[in-house]
């Protein structure tokens, strides 16, 4: 929605003036109750109301329709300064300027909106959608409480944790809602054996691995596999100490066409890998 170019003036006189004035300039940075959803990019509250303003951050969720309004900068005089211009304000790093949303059949409200970039927007998002992703248990076979020496030990996810993760934020504007949605997509593994000295490094692997069914045998290989050279008898507690993370690749798209890359996270968890050597006994 195109803005209308209007301003809606704040400009009163007497007592009345600095009450109204005040409202428009001092809306605390704490959320009421009613804005449960209201957050910011560098971790302050940034939502709630007072009187007639309402301070807006970015909000998790589809964006409001709006419809029928139109958006126009307020102009606030402030009776200590004898300043009469845009009014703006900072909460962390975020810089806020203050609007007047007017909506047919309605009262106008004034808005602190957020001057953040499409960027800032899908990070807010990006911040949730990496906090929900699942921890998937790594598969193996042979299972992690009896490996074997010189047997590789294939590794996967199952496919119904390997699934994308979506998170959609928006922000009022102007110009009409900024709808952001950042997805974490699954590419990939690393798995970390744990075995120190004893072994070659970490594994990464594309993709999400092979399940191992009884009728690949043990001679056939994985796509993501390793193979143990030494016994965890060898370490403390009898079991080498992995690690098994999934690598999720970030994107973003907004609802005005603005597509982009916010880097990858990993999911981590732990396993305990008991790994045995099997001795043969040859007779004659």
């Amino acid at each position: 929605m195109a803005a209308t170019g209007r301003v809606h003036a704040i400009v009163r006189r007497g007592r009345a003036a600095a009450a109204v004035v005040l409202v428009a300039l001092w809306v605390p940075s704490t959320a009421s109750a009613a804005d449960d959803d209201w957050t910011s990019d560098d971790g302050a509250a940034s939502a709630g109301t007072d009187g007639a303003s309402i301070s807006a951050g970015v909000r998790i969720g589809r964006a409001d329709d709006d419809s029928g309004c139109e958006w126009s900068p307020a102009i606030v005089r402030d009776p200590r300064a004898e300043v009469v211009g845009p009014s703006f304000r900072h909460v962390g790093r975020t810089r806020y300027q203050l609007f007047a949303r007017e909506c047919a059949g309605r009262d106008a409200e004034l808005h602190w909106i957020p001057l953040v970039t499409t960027v800032e927007v899908a990070r807010s998002a990006r911040d949730v959608a990496t906090e929900s992703v699942p921890s998937p248990w790594g598969s193996f076979a042979p299972p992690a409480s009896r490996g074997v020496v010189g047997l590789g030990t294939w590794i996967w996810v199952d496919a119904a944790l390997w699934q994308p993760v979506s998170t959609t934020a928006w922000i009022p504007t102007p110009q009409g809602p900024l709808q952001v949605t950042t997805t974490a997509t699954p590419v990939g593994i690393v798995f970390d054996p744990g075995d120190g000295v004893y072994g070659t490094g970490p594994v990464r692997c594309t993709g999400r691995g092979l399940a191992w069914h009884g009728a690949y045998g043990d001679a056939m290989p994985s796509p993501c596999m390793y193979t143990y050279r030494r016994s965890s008898a060898l370490v403390p507690g009898g079991a080498f100490r992995a690690s098994f993370s999934v690598v999720w690749e970030v994107t973003y798209a907004s609802n005005r066409g603005e597509r982009g890359s916010l880097g990858t996270v990993q999911s981590v968890v732990r396993h305990s890998m008991v790994v045995r050597e099997i001795q043969g006994l040859v007779t004659r």
